[in-house]
């Protein structure tokens, strides 16, 4: 498994001006993380594309343990800790998701995920039957592999772990539109292949379709 981390935290808020108190602080965390952490890779800051006025997702990549340590100290996390305590609503959201690349083939980001005006974005939970991750990984190990070679227009990928629940799967997915991922993405021999060879042993999927507010997808 890679040493790079995948944070992703589900925020749910009661919206209005206390959500956007949030985002505006995600933001300057977000900005912290771009200027001054060079292994923080990724960290966006996205609301769902039918957006319910509420909840808030925040997608972390840290090339190691290292660097989420050195990002937990950062001045403006210190801030955001400081003031939650005062916000009812932190005290009952779940705790952030600290997933890892199946490993480092398992991911790849291209630099138009950086510069992309809108790119579609795609946090995926997939429950198998026991076994069916340890089968299903092939099939995906050729989904990335065609992501990466062949379509310009899918900008990020990675098949993600949680080290605590062998039976679920996470992707991390971000395109240049809705039309390529359905034209392009979701034709292709791969993923053809991977649902009808594994589509049997899954027990539950669930898309996040997401809409990057703030922050950057992509950073060398």
């Amino acid at each position: 498994m890679s040493n790079e981390l995948v944070v992703i935290a589900r925020l749910l808020t009661p919206g209005g001006e206390v959500r956007d108190q949030v985002i505006e602080r995600l933001k300057k965390i977000a900005q912290e993380a771009h200027d001054a952490e060079p292994s923080t890779t990724v960290y966006a800051i996205l609301v769902p594309r039918e957006d319910d006025g509420t909840t808030i997702f925040v997608a972390e990549w840290y090339k190691d343990q290292a660097a989420f340590d050195l990002h937990m100290k950062s001045q403006s996390v210190k801030e955001i800790l400081d003031w939650a305590p005062s916000i009812p609503f932190f005290a009952t959201n779940p705790p952030h998701l600290t997933l890892q690349p199946v490993s480092k083939e398992f991911s790849f980001s291209r630099p138009t995920a950086g510069t992309h005006s809108d790119p579609h974005v795609i946090i995926a939970e997939l429950d198998y039957v026991p076994g069916g991750v340890e089968t299903s990984t092939p099939y995906w190990k050729a989904v990335v592999d065609t992501g990466r070679d062949k379509e310009d227009g899918t900008l990020l990928y990675g098949l993600l772990k949680d080290p605590s629940a062998e039976n679920k799967l996470y992707t991390f997915e971000a395109y240049e539109s809705p039309e390529y991922l359905k034209s392009v993405h979701v034709p292709s021999d791969a993923v053809s292949e991977n649902i009808k060879n594994t589509k049997h042993l899954r027990t539950g999927l669930k898309h996040n379709v997401l809409k990057v507010i703030g922050g950057y997808l992509y950073k060398e």
